[in-house]
């Protein structure tokens, strides 16, 4: 009877996942597309009327919310390619990085869902796909509330090239020097390999420490704190033509990437944010070189931009939603049934931590 139940809980698991792993595996295929759609925007010479990837532009990071404008300037599509170079290492990174997404998976058929957190690399497309369907979902209700949301407006070469490097010049300055750099300074008292380790995942402070403790408390304030200057800096901070109804999405955006960076890692928080700000606008602004379809076109769309939208918000974004509500649900009640409750998600090999 034991060995029936167990091949019962298995086959009652393949099914969903089989689902939510095709899903996975179709995002997966837009991701890579979307690089050499992006590549085509912006080198094709069609973008825009008025700028091209010869055109010079001043770099720029942020300070938390203080921006920072060097000096001097470099080519719009040089600036693009080495961003773009720094994504696809982060990617391959995520890939190589501990527990191998075909590996996570064959650990989720016989472990569980939870499982599939072991692979930094599947942890990326599903918080992509959670954040923009849950993004989507509080723009939804605030329009309905009749908040003004606003958007971006420009040039569109200069806009997709602002989506484009947002990710990491953001993530630096929100996450690593409103989160990491206070994760440094916890870890002074550490050897310099972890206190640096901290900076990049700011978990690793609380490795060794009691759950709950100090250090976690700290830790956990200065994310909600980089929250909430990432969604006033979307409104405030001047240019964006975004309007205060964009707050809420954005400081709850900031929460889970600010979640993501703690316990996963630098990279993973730019991916997931690189999903929102460039795969997800990187087939639109494609329409418009190669079609002539204006990117942010709310009628007409060609096949690519309709395949990413209904992807993210109906499909692998749904499912990701619910992936993560399940988990969430099950740590509960794992918290409160031990014996009874699915497994969440296991150590990653080396010793790093779960979600």
């Amino acid at each position: 009877m034991g060995a029936e139940a167990g091949e019962g809980r298995v086959t009652a698991r393949v099914l969903p996942l089989g689902v939510f792993l095709a899903l996975l595996a179709f995002t997966v295929v837009l991701v890579a597309a979307s690089v050499p759609a992006g590549i085509y925007a912006m080198f094709s010479g069609k973008l825009s009327a008025t700028a091209s990837a010869a055109t010079l532009v001043r770099p720029y990071l942020w300070l938390g919310p203080v921006p920072i404008v060097f000096g001097y300037y470099v080519p719009a599509g040089v600036l693009f390619g080495a961003v773009m170079a720094v994504y696809v290492a982060m990617l391959v990174y995520g890939v190589l990085q501990q527990a191998r997404p075909w590996r996570a998976v064959a650990a989720s058929v016989r472990e569980g869902f939870g499982a599939l957190g072991s692979s930094p690399f599947v942890v990326m497309m599903v918080s992509i796909g959670f954040l923009t369907f849950t993004a989507s979902m509080i723009d939804n209700v605030t329009s309905a509330a009749g908040v003004p949301i606003g958007a971006p407006a420009g040039d569109p070469l200069e806009l997709f090239l602002g989506f484009t490097v947002a990710p990491v010049v953001e993530e630096l300055g929100f996450r690593v020097v409103l989160i990491g750099l206070v994760a440094l300074v916890l870890s002074l008292g550490k050897s310099w390999k972890e206190a640096l380790g901290a900076l990049w995942r700011p978990s690793m402070a609380m490795d060794g420490l009691a759950v709950g403790g100090g250090t976690a408390i700290i830790i956990w304030a200065a994310t909600g704190l980089s929250s909430v200057a990432f969604g006033a800096c979307h409104v405030a901070c001047g240019g964006s033509g975004w309007q205060i109804g964009k707050f809420p999405e954005a400081a709850f955006g900031g929460l889970v990437l600010g979640y993501v960076y703690v316990k996963y890692g630098f990279h993973v928080a730019v991916i997931t944010h690189w999903g929102i700000d460039y795969f997800g606008s990187a087939f639109s602004f494609y329409g418009q070189a190669a079609y002539g379809i204006p990117w942010n076109s709310g009628t007409t769309e060609y096949v690519g931009q309709y395949l990413v939208d209904y992807d993210l918000l109906l499909l692998f974004g749904l499912a990701s939603f619910l992936l993560v509500a399940y988990l969430g649900l099950s740590r509960i009640a794992r918290r409160r049934r031990p014996a009874e409750a699915e497994p969440f998600i296991p150590p990653p090999p080396g010793g790093g931590p779960g979600p």
